[in-house]
C-alpha cells in the first residue's frame, strides 16, 4: 500500500465533489440563463407590442389633432359666416320704421274689424229679440232641449241598472257552478286519496322486503372487502415505510448538495457585503473629510470677519475719541447721527406716502373717467332710443294724417260728383229721382227683412223638429229590452 493512499483518495473524492458542485453550478447557470432568455423574450415581445401601441396612439393622436384643426377652422368659418349673416340680416332704422308703420296699420284695421263684427252681432241679437215668433220658437226649443236631456238621463240610469242586474245574475251563476264543481272535486279527491294509500301500503311492503335482502348482501360484501382491505393495508404500510426510508436517504443526499451550494453562495454574498461595506466606508470617509474642510474654511472666514469687525470697532472708537473731547460731545455726536438716520427714514417714508397718494389719485381719476364714459354711453343709447321712438311716432302721425287727407279727398270728390249730377238735373227730376230711390230702398229693406225673418224661423223650426225626432228615437230605443255588454 502506498503511503499517500489516503491523500490520493481524499483528492479523488474532492475532485468528484468539485465536479458535482461544478455540474450543479453549471446547471444552475444554464437554468438561470434559460429563465433570463425566456423573460427577455417576453420583455422584447411586450416592448414591441408597446411600441406598436404607442405608434398607433401617436398616429391616432395626430389624426385627432388634424381633425380638431379642421373642425376648428370649419367652426371659425361658420362663425364668421354667421356673424356676417347676422350683420346682413340686421334691419336698418328705416326698415324698422316701415315695419312699425305696417304693424300699426294692421292692428288698427283688425281692431276696427273686430268692432264692426261685435256691433253686427249685437244688432242681430237686438233684432232677434224684437220678433215675437223667434222668441216663442226659442222658448219651445229650450223646452225640447230640457225634455231631451231628461230622457237621456233616465235612459242612462235605466241602462246602468240593467247592466248591474245582468252582472249580478252572471256572477251568481258562476258562483253556484264553482260551488258544485268544488263539491264534486272533493269527492273525487277522497276516492283518489284512498286508492293512493292502498298503493303506497303495497309498495312499502315490497320495498321493505327488498331492503332486508339488500342489507344482508351488503353485510356479506362488507366482510369480504374488510378482509381484502386488511391485506392491502398491511402491504401499503410496508410500502410507505420503504418509501420513507428511500425519501430520507434522498433528502440527506440532496441536503448535503444544497449545503455545499449554500456555502458557496454564502461565501459569495459575504464577499459582496464586505466589498459594499468597504465602498461605503470609503464614501463616508471622503464625505466627512470634505465636510471637515468646508467647516474649517467657514470657521476661518468667521474668525476673519470677527477680527475685521473688532478692528473696525476699535478704529471707530479711536476716531470717535479723537473727534469727541469729552463724553458730552460724544453723546451729542451720537444724537446728531441718530437724527440724521431718522431724517433719512422720514424722507423715505414721506416719498412712499407721496407715491401712494399719487397712485390713489391716479386710480380714482381713472375710475371717474370710466364711470363718466359709461354714463356717456348709457346717455347716448337712451338718446338713440328716444330719437328712434320719436321718429316712429312721427311716422305713425304722418301715416294717420295721409289717411285722413285721403278720406277727406274721397269725400270731397264724391260730393263734387254728386253736385255735378244735381246741376245737370232740374229740381223736379231730382225730387222724383230721390223719391223713387227712397221707395226702392224701402222695398228692398222690407224684402230683406222678410227673407231674414223667414230664414230664421225656418232654421228654428228645423232645429226643434230635429230635437223632437232625437227624443222620440231615444225613447223608442229605450223601450227595447236591455242586454248584457258581453251579449251585444
Amino acid at each position: 500500500m502506498r503511503a499517500d493512499r489516503a491523500i490520493l483518495k481524499r483528492q479523488q473524492e474532492e475532485f468528484v465533489h468539485e465536479r458535482a458542485v461544478g455540474g450543479v453550478f453549471e446547471q444552475f447557470k444554464v437554468e438561470q440563463k434559460g429563465l433570463w432568455e425566456h423573460k427577455s423574450a417576453a420583455v422584447i415581445r411586450d416592448n414591441r407590442v408597446q411600441a406598436k401601441v404607442n405608434a398607433h396612439r401617436a398616429a391616432q393622436k395626430k389624426n385627432l389633432d388634424e381633425r380638431r384643426n379642421k373642425l376648428a377652422a370649419l367652426l371659425s368659418a361658420e362663425q364668421k359666416a354667421y356673424d356676417q349673416e347676422i350683420v346682413d340680416r340686421e334691419d336698418t332704422p328705416q326698415q324698422r320704421m316701415d315695419k312699425m308703420a305696417v304693424r300699426a296699420y294692421e292692428l288698427k284695421k283688425r281692431r276696427e274689424d273686430e268692432r264692426k263684427s261685435y256691433v253686427q252681432e249685437k244688432l242681430y241679437q237686438q233684432w232677434r229679440d224684437g220678433i215675437d215668433e223667434l222668441r216663442s220658437m226659442d222658448s219651445q226649443i229650450v223646452g225640447l232641449k230640457v225634455i231631451a236631456s231628461r230622457d237621456q238621463q233616465l235612459h242612462e240610469k235605466q241602462v246602468q241598472r240593467d247592466e248591474e242586474h245582468a252582472h249580478n245574475e252572471f256572477y251568481d251563476e258562476l258562483w253556484s257552478e264553482g260551488y258544485r264543481a268544488k263539491i264534486e272535486r272533493e269527492g273525487r279527491e277522497k276516492m283518489i286519496k284512498a286508492e293512493r294509500n292502498d298503493q303506497q301500503t303495497a309498495t312499502l311492503g315490497v320495498q321493505l322486503a327488498m331492503k332486508a335482502s339488500r342489507v344482508q348482501e351488503d353485510r356479506d360484501q362488507d366482510s369480504m372487502e374488510a378482509a381484502e382491505m386488511k391485506k392491502l393495508w398491511a402491504q401499503q404500510e410496508q410500502e410507505e415505510k420503504d418509501a420513507l426510508v428511500r425519501e430520507k436517504i434522498t433528502n440527506r443526499v440532496e441536503r448535503a448538495k444544497a449545503d455545499e451550494y449554500m456555502q458557496v453562495a454564502k461565501a459569495q454574498r459575504e464577499e459582496e457585503v464586505r466589498q459594499e461595506k468597504d465602498f461605503d466606508k470609503e464614501f463616508v470617509s471622503s464625505v466627512l473629510e470634505r465636510e471637515r474642510k468646508i467647516a474649517e474654511k467657514e470657521e476661518e472666514e468667521r474668525a476673519r470677519a470677527k477680527k475685521k469687525a473688532v478692528e473696525y470697532t476699535e478704529a471707530l472708537k479711536v476716531e470717535m475719541a479723537k473727534k469727541a473731547a469729552s463724553e458730552e460731545e460724544m453723546i451729542k455726536m451720537q444724537n446728531e447721527e441718530s437724527e440724521k438716520q431718522w431724517a433719512k427714514r422720514y424722507a423715505g417714508w414721506e416719498k412712499e406716502e407721496l407715491a401712494r397718494r399719487a397712485l390713489m389719485a391716479e386710480v380714482y381719476q381713472d375710475r371717474g373717467e370710466q364711470v363718466r364714459q359709461r354714463q356717456q354711453m348709457r346717455d347716448k343709447l337712451t338718446a338713440d332710443n328716444d330719437t328712434e321712438r320719436q321718429m316712429i311716432l312721427e311716422e305713425i302721425d304722418r301715416l294717420e294724417t295721409v289717411e285722413m287727407q285721403r278720406e277727406h279727398a274721397e269725400k270731397m270728390i264724391g260730393k263734387r260728383h254728386q253736385e255735378e249730377l244735381f246741376r245737370q238735373m232740374d229740381f223736379h227730376q231730382v225730387q222724383r229721382h230721390r223719391q223713387l230711390q227712397q221707395h226702392a230702398i224701402e222695398q228692398r229693406q222690407a224684402a230683406i227683412a222678410e227673407e231674414k225673418i223667414r230664414r230664421a224661423v225656418k232654421a228654428e223650426r228645423d232645429n226643434s223638429h230635429n230635437i223632437m225626432r232625437e227624443v222620440l228615437e231615444r225613447r223608442k230605443a229605450a223601450s227595447n229590452a236591455c242586454v248584457a255588454p258581453w251579449d251585444k
